[in-house]
């Protein structure tokens, strides 16, 4: 299934309505007070509300981004096999037409339903460049437009038909392993941001466990805090309500950037930005402080 524009468009405001409605919520109730010096929330359980928002704003729309991808890496996956098939048709002394009925009968994935309906376009019509184009207009992916485009040339030359077919093969073949193999290149570079918000979390317990509390501890000594040594140490949590918050900001920036590094496209990392959130929830609720 892919969801096109209308839908995405549907899917974001429902998202940001259940946020808006939350974070109306969260005010009426009034534990939403920001007071000098602390300009952020210190409180966990308010924190945990307002993330869980944002994870709300973004999960919905990451499984449609993860349908799509599917759908849009199916659709390239399958282009070349359809070629192919197509291919090995004609070569067997079946005309063009008839090798895409064959194939419309066979199983490509999301590229059946559009084929099926370029081929009964055809049928009804007998205007297979109007069909082609129907086709690529269908499936979006600028390779299927490219086959279209090869298909309905072949179909209008005629002669050296096998030659332009086996030609177009060989070339979306190499394509198709191209891009697989950059896939699989960039899937190292995605670890690393799960990895360098691991790190980020690891470090934000030893500052606070290690080091915050002890010095926390101290200051509520009296023979120390008369000393004077340590002053102005303002509450425990918000120094981890402090490094809560950079988590957030850098689960969601650092799994978009995920998403462009492995796919090439921005809102594929929403996926990517949920896990990370996710992650630094159970985190931060894991340990009291």
């Amino acid at each position: 299934m892919y969801f096109d524009r209308r839908h995405k468009i549907a899917v974001w405001a429902v998202s940001l309505s259940v946020f808006a409605a939350l974070m109306t919520a969260i005010f009426l109730q009034g534990t939403l007070r920001l007071q000098p010096p602390y300009m952020i929330p210190i409180d966990q359980r308010l924190n945990n509300s307002i993330v869980m928002g944002i994870l709300v704003v973004f999960a919905f729309p990451a499984i449609v981004e993860t349908y799509n991808s599917k759908w849009l890496r199916g659709v390239d996956d399958n282009t070349p096999r359809l070629l192919l098939d197509v291919t090995e048709a004609v070569r067997s002394g079946v005309p063009l037409i008839n090798a895409l009925e064959g194939a419309s009968e066979r199983e490509y994935g999301p590229i059946n339903k559009p084929l099926n309906q370029a081929m009964t376009k055809f049928r009804l019509t007998s205007d297979l460049e109007d069909a082609l184009e129907g086709l690529g207009e269908s499936l979006i992916r600028p390779v299927v437009r490219r086959m279209s485009t090869i298909l309905l040339e072949a179909y209008e030359t005629g002669g050296r038909i096998i030659d332009i077919l086996d030609t177009s093969v060989d070339l979306f073949t190499n394509l198709a392993e191209y891009r697989e193999e950059r896939l699989s290149q960039m899937r190292p570079y995605v670890f690393i941001v799960y990895l360098g918000s691991a790190i980020f979390l690891a470090i934000s317990w030893v500052i606070l466990v290690k080091f915050m509390v002890p010095i926390h501890a101290a200051v509520m000594d009296p023979s120390i805090s008369t000393a004077g040594i340590i002053w102005n140490l303002l509450d425990i949590s918000y120094y981890k309500s402090v490094f809560f918050w950079a988590a957030v900001i850098e689960s969601i920036f650092g799994g978009l950037v995920a998403g462009k590094i492995g796919t090439g496209r921005t809102s594929s990392g929403m996926v990517h930005t949920v896990m990370l959130l996710v992650m630094t929830i159970i985190f931060f609720n894991t340990f009291r402080i």
